[in-house]
């Protein structure tokens, strides 16, 4: 099986793919993806060096994610893409395009399902209010409004917390030795241990790119302090094992679901 990840973008002062590699391989090194390939893209790239996360970026990036979307799945070497975007950028977009060809999966879409397999409350632990607004809408698209009890916000965004990783692309295992980034780990396991308080969250989804690279170390400051009954789920494995389990069971994203112009059967909407 080969799949393909990818990033929501790459900028002048960003690039995840190179992260997203490290992630992929601490995932294998877990005993997973057996059998499976996983190429990495380095993102869409877009002049915008901007640290908004909001519907303006959002619709920005979209773009970048089709055209990724349809280069891959033209070439006829993947079984399955994903998305790895903490707000599902282009995800919806993709499913209309592939619907009869590969199957694809997003960040925050795969890590509610799996949330709702293990419990009834989940906390995603987010960057900055305007993209965890679109967090909240997702899931009530999605139909987990419910389960998702809480987005909550550690105040740093993808682009400062980069800036601490890039000094680790050759070392990786010291990020979690640097200060800056302890700061950043600090703070997330904050908000982690108050929405296990506050919200009764029982379990706990990092979905950006820097908060999966901070996850080792969140986890140990969560079984540090006694919240090691706590599961926290990452969203790139969350989304390759959706991709792995669509692809092994030969299904694809109905079509009926994300219709296109050429649907047959369509139903009437009212």
């Amino acid at each position: 099986m080969r799949l393909v990840a990818v990033p929501p973008y790459r900028n002048p002062a960003v690039n995840w793919g190179w992260v997203l590699r490290h992630l992929v391989e601490d995932y294998r090194k877990t005993g997973a993806l057996q059998g499976v390939e996983v190429d990495v893209d380095d993102g869409y790239l877009v002049e915008s060096t901007s640290e908004k996360r909001d519907e303006e970026v959002l619709a920005v990036i979209n773009v970048g994610i089709i055209n990724k979307v349809k280069e891959y799945a033209q070439t006829g070497k993947y079984d399955g893409i994903v998305l790895t975007g903490g707000i599902d950028p282009g995800f919806i977009a993709a499913r209309v395009v592939l619907q009869d060809k590969i199957p694809v999966t997003g960040a925050i879409h795969s890590a509610l399902h799996v949330a709702s397999l293990i419990g009834e409350r989940v906390s995603e632990i987010h960057t900055v209010p305007s993209s965890s607004l679109i967090v909240r809408h997702l899931a009530e698209r999605y139909g987990f409004g419910d389960k998702l009890v809480s987005v909550r916000i550690p105040w740093h965004t993808s682009t400062e917390t980069y800036r601490f990783l890039e000094k680790y692309r050759d070392n990786w295992p010291e990020r979690l030795n640097d200060p800056g980034l302890k700061k950043v780990m600090d703070d997330i396991t904050t908000e982690c241990i108050a929405a296990i308080e506050e919200n009764r969250a029982d379990s706990l989804i990092l979905a950006c790119e820097h908060l999966q690279a901070c996850a080792d170390g969140v986890r140990q400051r969560l079984d540090k302090a006694g919240y090691h009954e706590i599961p926290i789920i990452r969203t790139l494995p969350a989304g390759l094992e959706m991709a792995m389990a669509m692809v092994n069971m030969k299904l694809l994203q109905t079509a009926r679901a994300y219709p296109g112009h050429d649907l047959k059967a369509a139903p009437k909407y009212c």
